[in-house]
């Protein structure tokens, strides 16, 4: 009987390393999706950089295209699965689905914006520009300690609410409904405010919440070995989860069955375990009707990452059911540490 030869040692080598791409691929996923924040290895998952994980793949990618191997088909599979699970590039399926233009504007048509304008540094100047071309009828702004002449000349005209931290600009009347200041950290979570649009009235709540980054940036191995940066990890997680879930518990409080708008700086992306669990019966405007990453901060340049060059989204525009999302889309400038995102949404009948 004719012995079939062994592939080349090449050959060989590709196939086990694909194969141990697809394992590694599927593991990540597990750990920022199933483990996410309810593990501190799940938690440094979750805040890392993704995109420079697509690099394994593509090499191998191309190294089987060179080959003319069939495992071109399975690492194609395995770069696609992480594009759209790891990196979160969204598509919006529904959307596609559709015939009707996404931006179609009618007398149910609200257009919103939300930036974290990092107390108007380094160019408020870009960041209004970027609200004027998406032209707003409400504006909410985070981290706007003392707001410069430039944004009341901007808005002049407008209704305004300015508590500490939260601004919340609109062409129609405004009522404050409420401050969410929680005991765990020194900021105001959110505002939660009464917009008289014509259309009939909504609710908005302007929310920025604790980051995760101060308890990341300060772990080292040693101490992750001993346990130490895992118990201050975990305890920070623990801190930042219950803020959300007052938070939430405030914005269920002061909705009075009205339609719901939540913006603001999360300070965490969708696939995190915390934002799942307070936030995600929520849709997200973003997922709902714009392609792409989407990233918005950090837009500084942070340790080996280059500046003006964001990864993660953690800033959203959430809203109930009341609104169907018509469109969606972030900033393209640096006139903060964050970029801007705006979308329009339309009041359902």
């Amino acid at each position: 009987m004719q012995r079939t030869p062994r592939p080349p040692r090449a050959a060989r080598w590709l196939r086990w390393l694909s194969a141990a791409h697809l394992i590694g691929t599927v593991g990540a996923w597990l750990l920022i999706w199933e483990v996410s924040e309810t593990h501190w290895l799940g938690s440094i998952a979750t805040f890392l950089p993704r995109l420079p994980g697509l690099l394994p793949g593509l090499l191998l990618l191309a190294a089987s295209l060179l080959a003319r191997s069939r495992t071109f088909w399975l690492n194609l599979a395995t770069l696609l699965f992480a594009l759209v699970t790891i990196t979160e590039f969204n598509v919006p399926w529904n959307r596609l689905a559709e015939s009707e233009s996404p931006v179609a504007k009618d007398e149910r048509t609200l257009r919103i914006v939300s930036c974290n304008v990092q107390n108007f540094a380094p160019d408020f100047s870009l960041v209004l520009r970027e609200v004027q071309r998406a032209k707003p009828d409400v504006v909410a702004f985070q981290e706007a300690m003392r707001p410069p002449r430039l944004l009341l000349e901007h808005f002049e005209g407008w209704h305004q609410i300015h508590v500490r931290g939260l601004w919340v600009g609109s062409k129609w009347p405004l009522r404050m409904l409420g401050e969410c200041q929680t005991e765990l950290f020194s900021h105001l979570s959110s505002v939660a405010v009464e917009v008289d649009a014509p259309f009939g009235k909504f609710v908005l709540t302007d929310l920025h919440l604790m980051t995760a980054r101060k308890s990341l940036v300060e772990l080292r191995p040693l101490e992750l070995l001993s346990g130490d940066s895992q118990l201050t990890l975990a305890g920070a997680t623990v801190e930042r989860s219950e803020e959300a879930r007052q938070v939430r518990a405030f914005v269920t409080e002061h909705q009075s069955e009205l339609p719901l708008i939540v913006v603001g700086d999360f300070n965490m992306p969708t696939s995190s375990s915390v934002y799942r669990e307070s936030f995600g019966d929520l849709t997200n405007a973003f997922e709902s009707a714009a392609f792409g990453f989407g990233f918005t901060a950090p837009c500084k340049r942070f340790r080996h990452w280059p500046s003006n060059t964001p990864w993660q989204r953690i800033d959203h525009i959430l809203a109930n059911d009341s609104w169907e999302v018509r469109e969606c889309h972030i900033g393209e400038h640096d006139g903060s540490d964050h970029r801007l995102i705006a979308a329009t949404l339309r009041l359902r009948k």
